[in-house]
């Protein structure tokens, strides 16, 4: 058997791809994940086609099934790049109708140009080409995406696809609506992609520019084909796979970005809340202090404690503990300024820093608020739970200079809030402090 080796730096990259991807799954299964691996394999497939399979093999069936089902698996995956926009069973459903219809006309416009190629009765794929507008704009109409412009783009973007598609079909036949079938195809997976990242990075730009490219490989080559053949005769094949070896890297560059920003996130943020954890937290301190000795200014500073927290874990289980530390982060969050830092430096305690307080009034308002919070039942698996929390405050540079003498007051202040709210509550059931003859 005669090997390709022309084709050989693309099926490494493929395969370099495919492993890191395989690894980064077993690490952390996540959905998006598992699709891009699904694509890539598929475009392995198609790679090992070109390299393993003598020239002379009929392999245009294969190689356009194999491209299309990756494009269209590559859609799925863009869509899980960030939030779900749409129900996963809806989203898989829906997509995979779509899928499977764009895939059976690239698939069967193929094979009837080949097989009759004098005689075209094209009246059936205007009826195929309808169906996949309808099941893609079915797709679309379940899209709950934000801003709600997005979804709208995207059904107008569909309108418009498709009706070149039936203009190709129209003025140049199959070869040509099939061609801007797989366009359309892979411009879609980097504009799902972009919508659908958090945050643009350089390997994110890439990445979509690497599809665009791959997408407008298609119609660029047909027209050089047809209009200019002399040219096209010179240009290898390498040339025109490019994007893919583009796009292949590209993935890499983001998987490994990825990586990196999820250990840096993972050494500075406690794993369960999310919060700043004790190393962010001395940060975010040390930063506060220096803006506050730079500009003259001061800054509050807040101890939280639970109350009663360990009777959680040891009643109700180590999960619903989780879940009322998740649910207290969330409650404090939402009270807090985004300029405020907010971390888990406990098991159940939390520290504040509150940005540009100077009275100790202010801080204490913060903290009652935080409190109050608290008020609202925290729903889990066994019932309601009502949290509370001690919340003590300090303010700098009035009550200390440094990270321990503001600590320290705040805790001691937030002990005495403890006492008193006990005392009140004995006296509210008729207790005396201190009585011997209460039981």
């Amino acid at each position: 058997m005669n090997f390709n080796f022309y084709g050989l730096p693309e099926f490494v990259s493929y395969s370099i791809l495919l492993g890191i991807s395989f690894v980064l799954i077993r690490q952390k299964r996540e959905t998006r994940l598992q699709y891009w691996l699904a694509g890539w394999l598929l475009i392995l497939l198609h790679a090992s086609l070109f390299m393993l399979l003598p020239q002379n093999f009929p392999f245009d069936l294969l190689a356009r099934g194999t491209l299309t089902l990756a494009g269209q698996v590559f859609i799925l995956a863009a869509y899980y790049q960030g939030p779900a926009m749409i129900n996963r069973f809806q989203l898989t459903w829906r997509v995979g109708l779509s899928g499977t219809l764009n895939l059976i006309f690239a698939v069967a416009s193929t094979a009837y140009a080949e097989l009759r190629p004098a005689d075209y009765q094209i009246g059936p794929f205007y009826v195929l080409t309808a169906l996949c507008a309808a099941s893609t704009l079915w797709l679309a109409a379940a899209d709950n995406g934000e801003p709600r412009w997005h979804p709208r783009l995207s059904i107008a973007l569909i309108v418009l696809v498709y009706a070149l598609q039936i203009w190709f079909l129209h003025a140049d036949g199959l070869a040509m609506a099939s061609q801007w079938l797989m366009c359309w195809t892979y411009l879609a997976v980097a504009y799902f992609f972009l919508r659908q990242t958090q945050k643009l990075t350089m390997g994110v730009v890439f990445i979509a520019l690497s599809f665009i490219l791959w997408g407008l490989v298609f119609p660029v080559y047909s027209l050089f084909m047809l209009y200019a053949p002399a040219i096209s005769a010179h240009i290898e094949s390498e040339v025109w796979n490019l994007p893919k070896f583009l796009a292949a890297a590209s993935m890499i560059l983001v998987l490994l970005e990825e990586r990196v920003v999820s250990a840096t996130h993972l050494a500075t943020h406690d794993e369960l809340t999310g919060l700043p954890n004790r190393r962010l937290y001395g940060d975010r301190f040390d930063q506060a202090l220096a803006r506050a000795t730079r500009d003259g200014s001061g800054f509050g500073f807040l101890v939280i404690d639970l109350n009663r927290f360990k009777l959680v874990n040891d009643t109700l289980g180590h999960q619903a503990g989780d879940d009322v530390l998740k649910a207290v982060s969330d409650r404090f969050r939402a009270v807090l300024r985004d300029t405020d830092t907010l971390a888990r430096t406990g098991g159940d305690e939390f520290t504040a820093i509150l940005d540009s307080i100077r009275s100790l009034a202010d801080a204490q308002a913060v903290g009652d608020a935080l409190c109050k919070s608290l008020e609202a039942p925290i729903m889990l698996a066994g019932g309601p739970y009502r949290a509370s929390a001690s919340v003590g405050a300090s303010i700098y540079p009035d009550d200390g200079l440094t990270q321990m003498h503001l600590h320290a007051v705040a805790d001691e202040r937030m002990y005495v809030g403890k006492e008193q709210q006990r005392i009140e509550s004995a006296h509210q059931q008729g207790w005396v402090i201190g009585d011997p003859n209460q039981v």
